[in-house]
């Protein structure tokens, strides 16, 4: 599986919005951002920094698509995502960057840096799997220390 998931199943409870999109493709397990002053969500990057709203693409669209089913993220619920590096127990407790709107950059070290979105809890099956649990770091839950 590519991209993102809520690690425990979408319940009623959880914030699944309507979103606008434009002149983008995302694909089904997407990580999108809402950024200061922005009307439409974009795909998260590298740059992504911590505080900016972020949600998992419900759906498949095209880069003619204006809406999209967004899940919204949060500090509480576990997640999983793909790694680009193989996963490892040694990096469980380690905030990491992503490297795009569908994978982590696991690079085996804790990231001080304002762009660690998430930290890492543990591995998914074997280490070749490149998935791991996580939670989204943020500025209301695990708030990260930046150097």
């Amino acid at each position: 599986m590519s991209g993102f998931r809520k690690y425990a199943p979408i319940t009623e409870a959880d914030a699944i919005i309507e979103g606008t999109i434009s002149g983008i493709a995302v694909t089904k397990g997407d990580l999108l951002e809402s950024l200061t002053g922005a009307t439409t969500w974009t795909a998260c990057a590298s740059t992504s920094l911590v505080q900016t709203p972020k949600a998992i693409a419900l759906e498949t669209k095209t880069a003619s698509d204006t809406t999209i089913r967004l899940l919204l993220v949060d500090t509480v619920n576990l997640y999983v995502g793909e790694t680009g590096s193989d996963s490892a127990a040694a990096d469980n407790g380690d905030n990491m960057v992503l490297t795009d709107t569908n994978t982590i950059n696991n690079t085996g070290t804790n990231s001080t840096a304002k762009e660690a979105v998430v930290k890492q809890l543990r591995p998914i099956g074997a280490a070749a799997t490149k998935e791991i649990v996580f939670k989204f770091n943020g500025l209301f839950g695990n708030i990260v220390t930046f150097a």
